[in-house]
């Protein structure tokens, strides 16, 4: 710490000569940089910003591009400390959309307008909010690795990097109605217990393929969420990895109908080991008839000719009697997951007890993208205030 003529600290690097003049100095790789000034205020300006740019300059032999950066963070930073699925998006994220971009560009180089060039172009190319934000996280949290590791300076993914809100789709949930029609038709297809199965727990697709006999307590009525169904080429295919977050490693209760329907797969399932001569034995509860791993996209391709079979009888119903048909809209596996929670909201369940049997974080989660007010319930809710007034 030096001092002025009058004994009174000044600071590190900051000192007053006999003269009367102030001196300013540092140290850069070993050699000492001074200057000498009138007053002292000029002396700390000069200072401080001799010392930032002596930083900055350190740091810039750092010519590591983006491309070679991602490569070590993601080995030496996410494998095996995040789960496997967050790991893949990661690496997708990068390699369809980030790189094609950045992947050249030097780290230290990067600036906010490049990153959000990377979200203009996704926009550009109609992919969905959802991915879009995925991409910016991904972009965040490799720059913030950068800076821990001190090889930048700032995050170049800041508040003004953006992706660019699109118009929110209604998620679909089925009415009372549509629920039941849809298990009638569901009825004699290979994964009507999976689909009974998700209306009465909420299950997640993944958790349901995922889904093994030792996590089923039918004694005490209740299942185990300990896995999820994962594909990576990379490693075989399908394989059990970790749940998608921590609250998703859960019990959920078994009403009588979910605990029958658990029962009669089980007896499901003997039929298609005694009628196989090559039967996977990896004690999965839901599988293909050789008891192979089963993907989301299995139970899609078997929703989407459910629907078609729908809306084929509701248009000859409709021809035959010279009347206009209405379309059983599209839906996806999550629907149905939608419709459970709704369905719970409509009876009365607690969100803390929706929230924890779905395996959410937050109840926020659990109230603004999982619970819907069909319009029969609606109807319910006014007609019960027609009674009051």
């Amino acid at each position: 710490m030096g001092k002025d003529l009058k004994g009174k600290e000044l600071g590190e690097g900051l000192s007053q000569r006999k003269d009367g003049l102030y001196s300013a100095r540092f140290s850069q790789n070993g050699k000492r940089i001074q200057k000498y000034f009138d007053k002292l205020v000029d002396a700390r300006r000069w200072l401080k910003t001799a010392r930032l740019e002596s930083e900055l300059a350190g740091r810039s032999y750092h010519t590591d591009t983006v491309d070679e950066w991602f490569n070590r963070w993601i080995e030496n930073s996410k494998r095996g400390i995040v789960s496997d699925n967050t790991y893949r998006n990661y690496k997708n994220r990068y390699m369809n959309n980030i790189k094609p971009i950045l992947g050249n560009v030097r780290l230290v180089d990067v600036k906010p307008d490049m990153c959000q060039k990377v979200l203009n172009v996704m926009d550009e190319e109609e992919y969905s909010y959802g991915t879009m934000n995925q991409t910016r996280i991904t972009m965040h949290a490799m720059f913030d690795g950068a800076i821990l590791s001190d090889y930048i300076e700032k995050n170049p993914v800041n508040k003004a990097v953006k992706c660019r809100m699109k118009e929110a789709e209604e998620r679909r949930v089925l009415s009372v109605d549509e629920q039941q029609m849809f298990l009638e038709y569901a009825r004699h297809t290979m994964y009507f217990n999976a689909y009974k199965l998700v209306l009465l727990t909420g299950l997640r697709s993944g958790e349901v393929s995922g889904l093994q006999w030792k996590y089923v307590d039918f004694d005490k009525k209740e299942l185990h969420v300990r896995h999820t169904m994962l594909f990576d080429s990379k490693k075989g295919g399908f394989y059990l990895g970790k749940p998608k977050t921590k609250k998703s490693v859960r019990t959920i209760p078994l009403n009588e109908a979910a605990v029958q329907v658990l029962k009669e797969q089980r007896m499901y399932q003997f039929k298609l080991r005694a009628k196989s001569s090559q039967w996977h034995d990896n004690d999965l509860v839901f599988t293909t008839i050789n008891g192979v791993a089963l993907g989301h996209s299995s139970y899609q391709l078997s929703i989407r000719r459910i629907v078609t079979n729908i809306n084929n009888d509701r248009k000859v119903k409709a021809k035959m009697n010279n009347e206009t048909w209405e379309e059983f809209k599209p839906m996806y596996m999550h629907a149905l997951r939608h419709t459970f929670a709704t369905r719970c909201i409509e009876n009365g369940m607690k969100p803390k007890v929706l929230q924890t049997i779905l395996g959410h974080s937050t109840i926020n989660v659990t109230m603004d993208l999982y619970v819907h007010t069909t319009e029969e319930f609606a109807r319910q809710e006014i007609e019960k205030m027609e009674k009051m007034v």
